[in-house]
């Protein structure tokens, strides 16, 4: 058998505003699942040169979606019975695929069903941009008041470690992705720890500046999806209101579900899917309560009208033929005034 992670994560905003509503999961499972049918290119370039590609596997009872992230450089190779090395026996055309499983569950609630390779939860917030135009913000779900405990903790150290074998750019994002990949070409065994504090000397106003540094990467790290790869992640200080001094786990403060799943089973596209699907049902029905318990009701339906159809080549493509009529209009009206300004001219002559 063969671990693996549900995460859970929550729309909290979309667009750039509060999410009160339900969001239109399924309607986007149709527009995936049209685009699929009719053979519309649904691959999306993300900006650091990623190839992600979703497709709709279900609707009911809940809507999910796979995410893949496709490669054809860096492959794998192959090994027969003696070890010899040969390349994966792709055909022309085709390409490695990674997955990730995301279900829309009630509350604006997501839970993915990860595996070491697939794309990260917010790979999907790129992938609903760069395709659709919809920006959603994904906040982790966590098992107690972590966010009340960290918004007064006045931090004085941050401190994580994870096996050297471990150490990828893959985990993290910004700095964090720099820091993990640097490491990496140092060390390939043993245990890499980091460690952030404030210090005991300086000025009061550079002390501050340095604690809202490592809030700024305390962030940042929380909202990677991988955080359970590491073995230890915590961040201490005082309590601004009680004064007294706090050491958070940030690993135990993620709502993260561990599964034994058979890896046969996940190596079969067909049978993963029907897996996955199988797995995160269970999951939403198991978790109901305790997201009854933690998380606000959310009123109301859905809006359909916000997911568009997909076009080829996204909204990326959208965006650029829109500048390209604009620039065609703007050449059409100064051609107009040059022609009108000559006409002018001529009367004047006359």
């Amino acid at each position: 058998m063969a671990r693996r992670s549900v995460q859970f994560w929550r729309i909290e905003q979309l667009n750039g505003d509060e999410l009160s509503r339900p969001f239109p999961a399924r309607r986007l499972a149709e527009v995936l699942k049209k685009a699929q049918d009719s053979g519309v290119n649904r691959h999306f370039t993300s900006a650091d040169g990623t190839v992600l590609l979703a497709q709709a596997v279900a609707s009911s009872p809940l809507p999910v979606l796979l995410l893949d992230r496709v490669r054809d450089t860096n492959l794998p190779s192959v090994g027969d019975a003696l070890g010899r090395r040969k390349p994966l026996p792709l055909a022309p055309g085709d390409h490695l695929l990674e997955t990730t499983y995301f279900a829309f569950l009630k509350r604006n609630v997501i839970a993915v069903l990860t595996s070491g390779n697939g794309p990260r939860a917010s790979r999907m917030g790129e992938y609903l941009e760069g395709m659709l135009g919809l920006e959603p913000s994904l906040v982790p779900v966590v098992r107690e008041d972590i966010e009340e405990i960290l918004t007064r903790l006045e931090v004085s150290r941050f401190e994580f470690a994870l096996p050297a074998e471990r150490l990828s750019g893959k985990l993290m994002e910004g700095e964090w992705a720099d820091v993990l990949d640097s490491a990496s070409r140092l060390m390939n065994e043993g245990t890499f720890r980091i460690s952030l504090s404030v210090g005991r000397s300086g000025k009061a106003e550079d002390k501050q500046r340095i604690r809202d540094r490592i809030q700024q990467l305390i962030d940042l790290f929380r909202r990677a999806g991988s955080v359970e790869h590491f073995d230890y992640v915590v961040a201490e200080g005082k309590d601004s209101l009680t004064g007294d001094r706090e050491v958070v786990d940030l690993l135990k403060e993620r709502f993260i579900s561990h599964i034994e799943v058979d890896p046969d089973v996940f190596n079969d596209p067909q049978k993963s899917t029907t897996e996955a699907i199988a797995i995160l049902n269970r999951q939403a029905r198991d978790n109901e309560a305790f997201f009854a318990k933690t998380l606000p009701d959310i009123k109301g339906s859905a809006d359909s009208a916000l997911v568009p159809d997909i076009v080829a080549g996204g909204m990326a493509t959208v965006r650029a033929a829109m500048a390209a009529a604009v620039e065609s209009a703007d050449k059409a009206g100064q051609a107009s005034e040059e022609n009108q300004g000559g006409a002018d001219h001529e009367l004047v002559r006359g």
